[in-house]
């Protein structure tokens, strides 16, 4: 019966809204803007999720989730699973002190960034959920930037800072 599914009824619904919406299809097409959502697909595995819909130029698809990191060809479907990330990971040194981290701590890099370049500085939890964001400049992170950790309770978190072109991040312990 899945098999039934799967093969015969999910196509012919695919093929009903097709033939029944064809303006929808090719305004996407024409306009650049995208409608995607997953359900499923693994063997014993299903996810269920809401549409995205975006509109981009852009032929890389980055998926913050792990899932995956598509580029695609516009109008035609085709996918594949190469998509060429120009960002530099761990090359600047983030140091923060003192670590474990107080109610207020530096965060510097130990190597030259871009001094011009706007940096995120985002927090984030053992549980992956993001605690905290600020913005720098290079140059305010090389001199060392002020950061506030005092809403912060006892754990280790990561440290993640990212500009267009460069990603850091650092484990640290906020103690009392």
């Amino acid at each position: 019966m899945k098999q039934f599914i799967k093969y015969i009824i999910l196509p012919i619904n695919i093929l009903l809204f097709v033939v029944a919406f064809p303006q929808s299809l090719k305004a996407q097409q024409m306009t650049g803007t995208f409608i995607m959502s997953s359900v499923g697909g693994i063997e014993n595995a299903s996810n269920n999720s809401m549409a995205i819909a975006f509109n981009s130029s852009a032929t890389c698809l980055n998926v913050q989730n792990g899932t995956a990191v598509l580029t695609g060809d516009r109008g035609t479907g085709n996918f594949a699973i190469n998509c060429e990330m120009n960002a530099v990971f761990n090359s600047l040194g983030i140091k923060l002190y003192p670590n474990p981290v107080g109610a207020n701590t530096k965060v510097k890099f130990m190597n030259a960034p871009p001094l011009n370049d706007q940096f995120n500085i985002t927090i984030w939890n053992s549980e992956g959920q993001q605690v905290g964001a600020a913005k720098a400049t290079g140059f305010e992170i090389f001199q060392g930037k002020q950061i506030d950790f005092g809403s912060l309770s006892v754990g280790s978190y990561v440290i993640q800072i990212e500009s267009e072109k460069y990603i850091d991040a650092l484990k640290f312990i906020k103690a009392n």
